[in-house]
């Protein structure tokens, strides 16, 4: 799948520019990604779609620390929750940003759940929402998509 999320971010200037969903899976398929990678990358866009379960205009206006409930506590690394937090913090993320990450995050496989693909998914919701972010960030989180990543 991040791989296939890697490949659309280098390959189209936003999401908008993606052809319908149909159309985007045979593009996909003749690249040579396999049906899997396909159809996990495909969930992953519709979860950009989630709504919080707080209200984006409040999640933007949001100034307090985030507090992990016990089912994320138990899937997401301590090094994951420090990404998220490192990135909020030094303003790449802003809270609602923050919210679809984790979800995204929530809903991997417990075995990707991993630094670099939360690097990966962080730069899909960027890439989505059109957000400018800080450039030593912006380097290491393109440095996930090509294995090169080092910041944790």
């Amino acid at each position: 799948m991040i791989d296939v999320i890697a490949f659309l971010i280098e390959h189209f200037q936003d999401v908008d520019a993606f052809p319908p969903r149909h159309d985007l899976g045979v593009l996909l398929e003749e690249v040579g990604f396999d049906d899997e990678q396909i159809g996990d990358a495909l969930a992953c866009l519709d979860g950009l779609r989630y709504e919080p379960l707080i209200p984006a205009s409040a999640l933007r206006a949001s100034t307090g620390t985030r507090i992990y409930n016990a089912e994320e506590l138990d899937l997401l690394p301590l090094q994951v929750r420090g990404l998220v937090h490192f990135l909020e913090q030094n303003g790449a993320l802003n809270p609602e940003q923050r919210e679809f990450v984790l979800n995204a995050l929530m809903n991997l496989p417990y075995d990707d759940i991993t630094v670099d693909h939360a690097k990966v998914l962080t730069l899909l919701v960027l890439w989505a929402h059109r957000s400018e972010l800080p450039v030593l960030i912006g380097d290491e989180l393109m440095a996930a998509l090509n294995g090169d990543a080092t910041m944790q």
